[in-house]
């Protein structure tokens, strides 16, 4: 199959299965109508069939990078997107809680199957400035998926809390439009001088490990703040917890915004954008701690989101630049495990911490993430002056 990747339908198809990685928390929603009709079953257990495809992420990861080595890349997505399809409207047939417990987990799986790939597939086909306005496009479009399925399920769920998991259905168009578009290709085959297709030992250097706990506490340290907004916003009275939801969305739509034009900031800043996407971070942080109004609050935390907006394209991009060559894959499911591991635990040492430090308020753990952002920052910085391969890509 001839490619071009100039095509903007190449791009749109390329994209294409980045809408669906942000699908997993949008049926959230659907809790509390769930447990009214598994009304047998603890909240917990409810809340579980929302939050395993978590955990079904990271096994998907794993196979993933080597089902791509030996099968292709193309072939490797179209299995899990055919997996997001099959075993995300599972729930819209049963009331059965181990089927859908388990249909959960395996739809988790799926996305994991192409969650690197989503990222390594870019830097496959484009490079300099047109990669990194590709990542940007690639971070808007899983943040555009996140708010439209969002408001989907939420109009579904008028008709019932099943009805809500055909969302899941737009993976059948994208199965299409990917296969039907991308050529197969094996991440792990790389050209040697003779012009001779061979394949790379799949390896991760220091550099591929350093960024990724780089977005183990980036990613980590925004959980924080997902998770924290709602009780900051209760407990010193400043709005209620679903303003607090709608701030966030409003972030969701900064986030997009930033995303389509993140290109042109990274052409703008080069290699500065991660430090400078570091501090603002920071600055947020201690906005959202030392404010006690509406708009301060809601300002500091749309600051950043501005941050991070800019930080985490630099960083997927970062992480293909610097890998070792035929890794680029492997690189990517390193680095995406690590930053899902910190999204999950972020919150729980960040917390930790601060009550070993004696401090109990919300405040006190924006604090922390913004000492620790600074604090990443400055060895950024360090490095960038050292000319360190880490951060001295453009």
């Amino acid at each position: 199959m001839t490619k071009n990747t100039k095509s903007p339908l190449f791009k749109i198809a390329l994209l294409s299965i980045s809408i669906l990685l942000m699908m997993g928390p949008a049926v959230s929603t659907t809790v509390p109508s769930m447990t009214k009709t598994l009304s047998h079953e603890s909240s917990s257990a409810i809340e579980a069939i929302v939050s395993i495809p978590n955990f079904g992420l990271i096994f998907g990861i794993l196979i993933g990078g080597f089902l791509a080595i030996h099968w292709g890349a193309k072939h490797t997505v179209l299995l899990g997107v055919a997996g997001v399809f099959v075993f995300g409207i599972i729930p819209v047939f049963t009331d059965n809680y181990i089927i859908l417990l388990i249909s959960r987990f395996i739809l988790g799986v799926s996305f994991g199957l192409y969650n690197s790939l989503a990222i390594s597939l870019i830097s496959e086909y484009y490079s300099g400035n047109e990669l990194s306005t590709m990542m940007g496009y690639q971070s808007a479009v899983q943040s555009l998926g996140n708010s439209v399925f969002t408001f989907l399920v939420g109009y579904l769920l008028m008709f019932s809390w099943h009805a809500s998991y055909w969302i899941y259905a737009i993976a059948l168009p994208i199965l299409f439009l990917f296969g039907s578009v991308i050529p197969n290709s094996n991440p792990a085959e790389t050209t040697n001088q003779n012009g001779q297709q061979t394949k790379a030992k799949q390896r991760v250097n220091l550099q591929v490990i350093l960024i990724s706990f780089i977005t183990f506490f980036v990613f980590g340290f925004f959980m924080v703040l997902t998770v924290k907004l709602a009780s900051i916003f209760t407990t010193e009275k400043i709005g209620t917890a679903s303003e607090a939801s709608a701030v966030l969305a409003v972030y969701t739509l900064l986030a997009m915004v930033i995303g389509f034009v993140y290109g042109k900031v990274h052409k703008l800043m080069g290699k500065t954008v991660l430090p400078i996407g570091l501090i603002v971070m920071a600055i947020g942080f201690v906005g959202v701690s030392i404010f006690d109004s509406f708009w301060g609050v809601t300002i500091s935390v749309l600051v950043v989101g501005l941050g991070y907006s800019i930080s985490s394209p630099y960083l997927f991009t970062l992480v293909t630049l610097v890998a070792p060559q035929g890794s680029k894959n492997m690189a990517s499911s390193v680095m995406l495990i690590i930053l899902n591991i910190g999204v999950f635990i972020g919150p729980i040492w960040v917390n930790g911490l601060a009550s070993l430090m004696g401090l109990k308020s919300s405040a006190s753990e924006m604090i922390i993430c913004a000492v620790g952002l600074v604090i990443i920052a400055i060895l950024v910085i360090l490095g960038q002056i050292k000319n360190k391969g880490i951060v001295s890509n453009n």
